[in-house]
């Protein structure tokens, strides 16, 4: 059983669970009845509320959750899309849930002129251990430009995000996704989606999926805040009419931003998406994302860190998918190789595929780069022999590069892929303008079949035979990389990663434990399938 799950007594469970526009009213007191929440915040008896409260821009008014001893219940008249938090407001840990009944949308949104710099807006500070459960579908949490999120967990105290049917009615299955919306941060940084006129004159407002707000500036370096052990649960509702919310977007979000140890379980879009900016992420795990893991567009230069990525037995598309400029945009004329260029450095990654074809977004595959990106990918593994094994199927592709202008970006060493191993049976499609086959490129062969030189992908190894039970790329049934690498043959091979690892997790240095969700019997809804 999910270990933040809990009963949420006194409340029609049923009715506000199928409701929409927001849940049911539960009546947040909107008088002053502030109080020194200091001497209880743990969510026992007593007549102190502990919930999070904050007084009325202007005025002496103070609105307050409302406690029924055990949650704190938030109505549309303390957070919601047409009310948004224009003042600081930090979230207490109790052992209950904090339920929304609206989304939280922190600061106002600005779509013309200048908006405000990084941390110059409302603050929301959310305490360790805390579970945030959001009432209704289309629900969301949406920072906004100016404005931070300093969600600051700890291994044995994340931070969790979640649906109502999760955290209180204890109604959600294992891989139920758009329960409610996801994250949604617009930063004020870079992106191609503006010209170099729009950044420099305060004119750069690109609209963000989801309610109307806007993104973008000319500042790489902001900060929306930090967000330390934080778990997004059951996300991607379609919050607006062809707006399916990922897991965690990060809208030109600045490098000032600090994210580490986050995780998105079982989201019915992407899980991580980056659309420009140039915001780290380290120690990231996505687990069940039912479109793509890891999608980035729009001029993203940030870097992963470490991230662990294992798409669902039977859904799940592509580890990565990597786009210079979305597709609507190329089809209007906007060229591929747009400035500034989508160009990340992902490094030690773990990609688990399932193989699975036809899942809710296409079939289970592994890195994909197209519409004029770029992509530094190093120290990392992609393994299908999972899949093979739970599916009865060989691998989908493992790597792909599609465009003539990510191809040649390639070809001529713009993109690269080092220290790396690809344990599929289809260990990549694409091909080359001189007619060479992409795995040429994986390989780092000089000469190609083409006379090709690709030696800048120096130290990948390929596997064409994942299941052969010779293979040894990841400890048996686990998502640690083996501790001694072995090839179909059974011989063994050797990496030098410049990182000191390949891939993501070592068992003896399992960063994901306790804290990330899904991935151990201790702290799962069902046993994860490769350990089957």
């Amino acid at each position: 059983m999910n270990m933040y799950r809990l009963l949420f007594a006194g409340v029609a469970i049923v009715g506000l669970a199928a409701c929409e526009g927001g849940g049911v009213d539960l009546k947040v007191s909107t008088t002053d009845n502030s109080v020194d929440n200091s001497q209880n915040t743990s969510g026992g008896g007593g007549s102190t509320n502990p919930c999070a409260s904050y007084t009325l821009p202007n005025s002496s008014e103070v609105r307050q959750g409302t406690f029924d001893g055990r949650n704190c219940v938030y109505g549309a008249d303390f957070v919601g899309t047409t009310n948004p938090l224009l003042v600081d407001l930090s979230i207490p840990f109790i052992s209950g849930v904090h339920i929304f009944q609206d989304s939280l949308f922190v600061g106002q949104n600005v779509s013309s002129g200048a908006a405000l710099a990084g941390g110059a807006g409302p603050k929301l500070t959310i305490a360790a251990g805390s579970t945030l459960a959001f009432s209704d579908s289309a629900d969301y949490v949406l920072i906004n430009r100016g404005s931070q999120i300093i969600a600051l967990g700890s291994p044995s105290a994340p931070i969790t995000f979640t649906a109502f049917a999760d955290a209180v009615s204890n109604t959600a299955g294992a891989n139920d996704v758009s329960l409610w919306g996801g994250m949604v941060i617009n930063g004020n940084g870079i992106t191609n989606n503006c010209t170099d006129d729009q950044r420099q004159n305060n004119q750069c407002h690109v609209t963000a999926e989801g309610q109307p707000s806007n993104y973008g500036g000319n500042d790489n370096a902001e900060s929306s805040g930090s967000l330390r052990y934080v778990v997004v649960k059951h996300t991607g509702f379609e919050v607006a009419p062809g707006d399916e919310l990922n897991g965690i977007t990060f809208n030109a979000v600045g490098s000032g931003t600090e994210v580490e140890f986050v995780q998105v379980y079982s989201t019915f879009d992407d899980g991580l998406e980056f659309f420009g900016g140039a915001v780290n992420v380290s120690n990231a795990v996505v687990l069940f994302a039912r479109d793509d893991s890891l999608d980035f567009s729009d001029g993203w230069s940030g870097t992963i860190d470490k991230a662990l990525v294992i798409h669902y037995r039977t859904d799940g598309n592509r580890c990565i998918e990597g786009d210079n400029i979305g597709e609507g945009r190329s089809n209007a004329g906007a060229p591929l190789d747009t400035a500034p260029l989508t160009n990340p450095t992902i490094r030690n990654m773990t990609c688990i595929t399932s193989n699975f074809d036809a899942g809710t977004h296409g079939d289970s595959e592994g890195p994909l780069v197209r519409q004029g990106a770029r992509l530094q990918l190093q120290d990392s593994i992609v393994y299908a022999a999972y899949g093979v094994a739970a599916n009865g199927t060989t691998s989908n592709e493992c790597v792909e590069i599609e465009s003539d202008v990510s191809l040649a970006a390639a070809a001529a060493g713009e993109s690269t892929l080092i220290n790396s191993i690809i344990a599929c049976e289809e260990p990549a499609k694409g091909t080359l303008a001189n007619g060479d086959p992409l795995v040429d490129w994986v390989r780092g062969l000089n000469p190609s079949t083409n006379a090709g030189n690709y030696a800048f992908n120096a130290g990948n190894v390929v596997i064409t035979d994942s299941a052969n039970a010779s293979v040894s790329v990841l400890a048996p049934l686990t998502y640690f990389t083996a501790t001694a690498f072995a090839d179909a043959t059974g011989v063994a091979f050797t990496m030098a990663p410049a990182s000191g690892q390949v891939g993501a997790v070592l068992q003896n240095d399992d960063w994901t434990s306790p804290w990330a969700f899904g991935l151990r019997a201790s702290n799962a809804d069902e046993p994860l399938w490769i350990t089957q």
